[in-house]
């Protein structure tokens, strides 16, 4: 750790209580500047600028096309239609039962 002196001027106008404050301050800026600076390892470790165009490379080759995305929508598309198909044929088969059964129920009454 480096030794800091003060000048005489200096020490007079901030008296001793001043000038242990200061040097308290300018030791915890020290020591705070010295963790925030990179170290050889932290730049030997970062990445390379050929590295990010790497990393790009693969993401762009990863991501879907814009023909994937038609296929997909289109398949979507079909299902939701056939689900829709699904859907209204049991609705069909409950209300023919529904009436079937209020049929039936009426003719047991009506005896």
């Amino acid at each position: 750790m480096s030794v800091i002196t003060i000048p005489r001027v200096l020490r007079e106008k901030l008296g001793e209580d001043g000038v242990d404050a200061l040097l308290t301050v300018f030791s915890e800026v020290s020591l705070n500047t010295r963790t925030d600076l990179a170290t050889k390892s932290d730049i030997k470790d970062m990445a390379t600028k050929s590295d990010l165009k790497d990393l790009a490379t693969a993401l762009r080759q990863e991501m879907a096309s814009k023909e994937d995305l038609a296929k997909l929508e289109t398949k979507l598309v079909e299902k939701i239609s056939d689900s829709k198909a699904e859907t209204l044929k049991w609705m069909f088969l409950f209300w023919v039962s529904q009436i079937g059964i209020l049929i039936a129920a009426l003719k047991f009454f009506v005896k």
